[in-house]
């Protein structure tokens, strides 16, 4: 995947997570298959990813690593707040 001084980044990946995040998981599952759409970070590289609530209010995280369909969050980035949510997008 391409990487840019502030980390790693895929264009227009779209996932739904296959149930819902607590407003305090650090972790989360996505549709099977579809971690292979976002980068895999290692060492200090990390991408961020917006995650959009039943509310419609997003969420940005940075993504920490990559297993298969399961994504390692730090939440509540850029000033965006913890909540429960059910769409990601890169």
């Amino acid at each position: 995947m391409p990487s840019t001084s502030l980390g790693l980044y895929t264009n227009n990946a779209i996932t739904l997570l296959t149930s819902g995040l607590s407003a305090v998981a650090t972790s989360v599952s996505v549709s099977t298959g579809t971690g292979a759409l976002f980068p895999v970070p290692s060492g200090a590289l990390i991408f961020l990813v917006t995650m959009i609530g039943s509310t419609g209010s997003p969420e940005i995280a940075k993504v920490t690593a990559v297993t298969g369909d399961t994504l390692t969050l730090v939440r509540g980035q850029e000033g965006t707040q913890h909540g429960a949510s059910s769409q990601m997008t890169s």
